[in-house]
């Protein structure tokens, strides 16, 4: 299943500045040699320290994993939204139409 994985840092004023920048760092450097290949995409946000990350995993246990084994975790927040596909919604969508044809009253 894949999730969309926002990464915001958060105060890591109790880190000293040169760990700071380190974490992000190493952890552009693990994502830019693609050791982790259930990472899929990274879109990091253009003045922020934040972004998005593609993580496609079998379980919560395991996008656990993958987010923990990122550098920058420790100094970060994660904000988790599983995502679905078109064609799951235009299911769900037509399910609804089903329902609802079934609930209208006779004669109309």
């Amino acid at each position: 299943m894949q999730f969309a994985v926002i990464m915001r840092a958060t105060d890591s004023s109790n880190l000293p500045p040169q760990m700071q920048v380190a974490l992000p760092k190493q952890t552009f450097e693990m994502l830019t040699s693609r050791q982790d290949p259930r990472i899929k995409a990274i879109y990091p946000f253009a003045g922020e320290r934040a972004g998005l990350f593609i993580i496609d995993t079998n379980s919560g246990d395991e996008l656990q994993e993958v987010i923990g084994a990122l550098p920058l975790s420790p100094m970060a927040r994660a904000e988790v939204h599983p995502i679905s596909t078109v064609q799951g919604v235009l299911k769900t969508l037509q399910q609804a139409e089903q329902r609802m044809a079934q609930m209208a009253p006779a004669g109309r």
